[in-house]
């Protein structure tokens, strides 16, 4: 239970953003203490105020380490919002929002005219996958590498029932990044849930989560989404909801429940909706293992090692929804595949969505930490569950001079070491599931 602030200053020994500005607003103590001086009246709502609220990755960090339980991400979330209301979002971004995010056919329409005309803007980086700006763009600085608009959107290649099992019934929440950006990370979502016999679907009419909108303060637009969201899947009949972004994952779980409320959606029809929501590594992992008293996989004695790999633990999926111990097991029963440890795998790389757009200054020393700590592992890929994790990481180790080491989703890795040179499932199944690369349930759903 949230008991109040009590300045104990435990939250700065944990803030990304305090450890590259040490500054009493930098942390959830001084962002609290400055809300509650708008609240009672003592401090206006002023362009500092809100440049304040807005240097705050929302990774969690401090809600997590508060003696106290204070609710920081709820508070600031309420607070971004109240600024929102009392003086409104500034013009761009009140148009990208509410407009742009909010308006599911122009954000379609605005990433199809980015992929026409991104050769133009940009330019590629040899040896990357990467792309840099040509022209002066603004949030865009000139050492920051982006993935380019993919050739054919998720979306636009699966659609509706996309593979056919005798398992259970399988939505895929696709979310933005994932469909206008890493394609290739639902593929592998689609190929990893056909072995494992599903009947997959992506649900047509999805749309973004809303997360940015939320964080933005602009809470009407993702109410709406939510609605849209829900009707989408209701239509497929399904037993479970994937998801391969922490943040989509995050903001379906936590915070759907409240906006279908306040939408006047009735309450048994909400639960039923947010029980089948699940990561793709928690499900993965429930189905793929025999039971609770297996679950701690270990790695495989005297196999060769192809690949030496770590994981970096996204904010949101970690902190937010608990998924912690499930992607290490997976990986570390990926026959080939030797799971190497990092230091500080749970803090935060640095995106936080529009953050790192809006200060790319402080996002970029924070990813660097995140990077030296990925070097010093000696892995040569790292592994995570987060689209826009995947992002950042592979701008800050490119700006190091590693971008030989390669990020890959969760998903993607699993695809690459469960299939032979044919593409075929490897036929032998071993105890814990993945143990003998093969994609074999052990659970219903």
């Amino acid at each position: 239970m949230d008991a109040g602030c009590v300045k104990c200053g435990r939250c700065q020994t944990v803030c990304p953003v305090f450890s590259v500005r040490p500054e009493e607003s930098s942390a959830a103590r001084g962002k609290i203490a400055l809300a509650e001086a708008v609240t009672q009246g003592y401090l206006s709502e002023s362009g500092t105020y809100r440049d304040y609220l807005e240097t705050c990755l929302l990774c969690g960090a401090c809600e997590e380490n508060c003696p106290n339980e204070v609710r920081t991400l709820s508070r600031m979330l309420e607070a971004r919002n109240h600024l929102a209301e009392n003086r409104g979002t500034k013009p761009g971004k009140k148009l990208i929002l509410e407009q742009v995010v909010g308006g599911p056919r122009l954000l379609d329409l605005v990433m199809r005219t980015g992929r026409t005309f991104q050769d133009l803007v940009f330019r590629k980086i040899p040896a990357t996958s990467g792309i840099r700006r040509r022209l002066p763009l603004p949030l865009i600085t000139s050492d920051r590498t982006l993935p380019s608009l993919a050739p054919v959107f998720f979306t636009d290649r699966y659609s509706g029932p996309v593979a056919k099992g005798e398992g259970p019934r399988v939505g895929i929440f696709s979310g933005c990044m994932m469909n206008y950006f890493f394609p290739q990370t639902g593929e592998a979502m689609v190929e990893v849930l056909r072995e494992l016999g599903a009947s997959v679907f992506v649900p047509a009419g999805q749309v973004c989560c809303g997360m940015p909108a939320l964080t933005g303060g602009a809470r009407d637009t993702v109410r709406e989404l939510a609605c849209q969201n829900l009707e989408a899947f209701e239509k497929y009949s399904l037993d479970a909801i994937v998801t391969g972004c922490a943040s989509c994952g995050g903001n379906l779980k936590e915070n759907y429940g409240g906006l279908l409320r306040e939408a006047g959606v009735e309450g048994e029809r909400i639960e039923l909706f947010l029980s089948k929501i699940h990561d793709i590594n928690e499900y993965l992992f429930r189905r793929l293992t025999p039971g609770p008293e297996e679950k701690g996989i270990s790695g495989h004695g005297g196999e060769k090692v192809d690949l030496l790999a770590t994981y970096h633990h996204p904010c949101h999926l970690g902190r937010l929804q608990g998924v912690i111990s499930e992607p290490v097991a997976l990986i570390r029963s990926i026959p080939g595949v030797q799971y190497v440890p990092m230091t500080d795998d749970q803090r935060c790389c640095g995106m936080g969505g529009s953050f790192s757009l809006e200060h790319y200054d402080l996002a970029k020393e924070i990813n660097d930490q995140k990077v030296a700590r990925i070097i010093e592992t000696g892995a040569a890929a790292v592994v995570t569950s987060c689209p826009a994790c995947i992002m950042h990481i592979r701008d800050g180790l490119i700006r190091n001079g590693r971008g030989d080491i390669e990020v890959l989703h969760i998903t993607e890795l699993l695809q690459r070491y469960c299939h032979d040179d044919k593409g075929d499932a490897v036929s032998q199944a071993g105890e814990g599931g993945l143990n003998s690369c093969k994609l074999q349930a052990h659970v219903s759903v």
